[in-house]
């Protein structure tokens, strides 16, 4: 800006009837915040999802029926409690980002109590929700690697594209 023409135009100044000037957002260094957080809270909500559809599946075979009608019914039961579950924390959560990988967790976690019969090995209940932990943190380990991945690659084809 020319020397002349920053003479002429004063500085922004508080004032009667002007607003104070909004001073410069701080940089943030730190990692932990919002979204540390809501990593945390999506992390323990798969956890919790993981574990309810593991026990109620696990609750199914406790039942002694019939081996096909134990796993149909235990996955409709396991998949209304993962998405009864979904319901209450997309408004927190977002939709989203709890019911897709909610619903990973709710159908492939429970059916491990089924292979797990199918091969004759009968689970307990801290085996059941010792599943639904791991898959919950597998597949949390899974997402954020993905995402990871592809946030590179999308910078890498941004770099690309304008250099």
């Amino acid at each position: 800006m020319p020397v002349a023409l920053k003479k002429s135009i004063p500085a922004a100044k508080a004032g009667p009837g002007l607003p104070d000037p909004v001073p410069a957002a701080p940089r943030r260094t730190s990692r932990v915040g919002p979204a540390s957080l809501f990593l945390v809270t999506d992390l323990v909500f798969l956890i919790l999802v993981g574990v309810a559809a593991t026990l109620t599946m696990h609750l199914i075979h406790q039942l002694g029926w019939a081996f096909i009608p134990m796993c149909v019914t235990g996955m409709i039961a396991a998949m209304l409690v993962q998405t009864l579950m979904a319901f209450a924390a997309a408004p927190l959560l977002g939709s989203i980002e709890s019911m897709v990988p909610s619903m990973i967790v709710g159908m492939v976690s429970p059916m491990t109590i089924c292979v797990l019969h199918l091969f004759g090995c009968e689970s307990t209940w801290a085996l059941a929700a010792a599943i639904g932990s791991a898959f919950a943190v597998v597949t949390f380990t899974f997402i954020q690697l993905y995402a990871r991945s592809f946030r590179d690659s999308l910078a890498r084809q941004i770099e690309r594209s304008q250099g």
